[in-house]
C-alpha cells in the first residue's frame, strides 16, 4: 500500500542523481471516475528553499528513500496548478472529514494511494491510529503491524478543513438524514457549523435546524444576518420558531416575530405562553383541519392544494363551524371512499377523553397516544375548540432528547 506520509520530505532525485530537493506535498484534480488523480508534486528546492512543482509525468519511481525523475530538473515539466486543485498534505491530513457513511466526523490520518487506469489516484483516507503511528515515522519497523488500517473510501467522504469550500461538500452532505446532519455539524467547531449550515439553501437548513440540539439553535442563530435568519425562520413551522423564541432573550424576540408574516406571527405568539413541559408548549399548530360538510373528494382536493406546506399529513381533523373537534380522518380511508361520500360518514368520531387541554403533562399526553395508539394528539381549550396538535415525533423527542 502507498501513503502519502510515507514520501513527504523525502529527497527528490533526477537524471542525473542531483538532489532537487525534498518533497512537501502531492497535488491532486477530481478525475471523472471519482477519485483525484495525482497530476503532480510539490518540492522544496534544493538550491533556492522555494517552493515549487513539478508535473506528475516527470516522476520516474516513488520510493520511501528517494523519488526519482525521468530527466533533469532543468528538463522536467512543470507544472500549471489551478484553484480547484487539492493538496493533499494541506488540504487533507490532520483535517476533520465527513464520513457519509457513518455520518459523523472523524480526522485524517494519512492518504491512501494506488494505481487505477494507468495513474496514480486517491483511493482513501485512513483514520485510524496506526496511520497517525506511520505519519510520525515510528512505524517503520512493522512494531505496531497488529493495529489495522481503518479506511473510508474517498467518494464517502467530505472535506471540511479550512481550505476545501463548504459550499462544494455541502452538495453531498444534504442528502444525508437532516438528523444525521445536524449530528455531524455538532461535531464540528463553531466557525466550520456555521459556514455549514450558511452553505445551505432556506428550505434544507430549516429541515437541518429542527435537528439540532437547543444550545446549538441558539448559538449557530447568533451569527447570522437578519435576512438569512428571515429566510430560515420562514421554512420553520410555527412551533419550531415558538421553541426557538423560548431559547433567546426576550428582548430579543421583538424583531424576529415582526419578520414573520401576521398569521404565523399571531400563532406564534400565542404558543409561547404555554410551558414547555406541556401539551401546549409541545402542540404544533400545522395540522389540517375540514369542515364537516365537505366530502371525500373535496377533502383530498384541499390537502392536494396545501400539502406543500406541511411536513408530515397522516391524519386530518374534522370541525364544525365554530372550529369544534368533531372526528379525525387518515389518509388512507381518504383513499380507499368513494369521492362523493360526506366526511361526516367516513370519519372517526372523537371522544373528549381522547384529547387534551394545553395544560396537560408531557406523562399525561404519553399515556393517552400509548393507550390509544394515537400518531396524533388533539388539543382543545376549555370550549372545545381545537387549538393544535402534538405529533409522536415530537412527544419522543421531548421524552429522548438525547437522540
Amino acid at each position: 500500500m502507498l501513503f502519502v506520509s510515507q514520501f513527504i520530505d523525502v529527497p527528490l532525485v533526477d537524471s542525473a542523481d542531483i538532489v532537487a530537493g525534498r518533497l512537501i506535498d502531492f497535488i491532486a484534480r477530481p478525475g471523472e471516475n471519482g477519485y483525484p488523480h495525482i497530476l503532480g508534486i510539490a518540492y522544496k528546492d534544493a538550491a533556492t528553499k522555494t517552493e515549487k512543482s513539478l508535473s506528475y509525468d516527470s516522476v520516474e519511481n516513488l520510493g520511501g528513500d528517494e523519488i526519482t525523475l525521468k530527466t533533469t530538473l532543468q528538463k522536467a515539466k512543470p507544472l500549471e496548478v489551478l484553484s480547484s486543485d487539492i493538496w493533499i498534505k494541506k488540504h487533507i491530513l490532520d483535517q476533520q472529514i465527513v464520513d457519509l457513511d457513518g455520518t459523523r466526523v472523524v480526522r485524517a490520518n494519512d492518504v491512501r494511494l494506488g494505481i487505477s487506469e494507468s495513474q496514480l489516484h486517491v483511493l482513501g483516507i485512513d483514520i485510524s491510529a496506526r496511520g497517525l503511528i506511520r505519519r510520525l515515522g515510528i512505524d517503520k519497523f512493522g512494531l505496531f503491524s497488529f493495529m489495522k488500517p481503518l479506511f473510508i473510501e474517498w467518494g464517502k467522504v467530505q472535506v471540511v478543513g479550512k481550505s476545501l469550500k463548504l459550499t462544494k461538500a455541502s452538495s453531498e452532505l444534504v442528502r444525508l438524514h437532516p438528523a444525521d446532519l445536524a449530528n455531524v455539524l455538532e461535531d464540528l467547531n463553531p466557525k466550520q457549523s456555521v459556514q455549514l449550515i450558511q452553505s445551505l439553501d432556506p428550505v434544507t437548513a430549516a429541515k437541518f435546524f429542527q435537528e439540532l440540539q437547543p444550545e446549538h439553535k441558539r448559538d449557530i442563530f447568533k451569527s447570522f444576518d437578519q435576512t438569512q435568519l428571515q429566510g430560515i425562520l420562514a421554512h420553520l413551522p410555527a412551533d419550531e420558531v415558538v421553541d426557538y423564541l423560548k431559547l433567546i432573550a426576550k428582548d430579543d424576540r421583538h424583531q424576529i416575530l415582526e419578520s414573520l408574516g401576521e398569521n404565523k406571527k399571531k400563532v406564534v405568539e400565542e404558543f409561547l405562553h404555554y410551558a414547555d413541559d406541556t401539551a401546549g408548549g409541545l402542540m404544533t399548530p400545522d395540522f389540517i383541519k375540514i369542515g364537516h360538510t365537505i366530502t371525500v373528494g373535496d377533502a383530498i382536493a384541499h390537502i392536494r392544494k396545501v400539502s406543500k406546506s406541511y411536513r408530515t399529513i397522516l391524519f386530518i381533523y374534522v370541525v364544525n363551524e365554530k372550529n369544534h373537534l368533531l372526528g379525525v380522518v387518515s389518509l388512507r380511508t381518504l383513499l380507499i371512499s368513494n369521492a362523493n361520500d360526506p366526511i361526516e360518514k367516513v370519519m372517526k368520531r372523537i371522544k373528549l377523553h381522547q384529547t387534551v387541554q394545553p395544560e396537560a403533562s408531557l406523562k399525561d399526553v404519553a399515556t393517552l397516544m400509548t393507550r390509544y395508539n394515537l400518531m396524533s394528539l388533539a388539543v382543545l381549550d376549555h370550549s372545545h375548540k381545537l387549538l393544535g396538535a402534538v405529533m409522536v415525533d415530537d412527544l419522543l423527542g421531548r421524552l429522548v432528547p438525547q437522540a
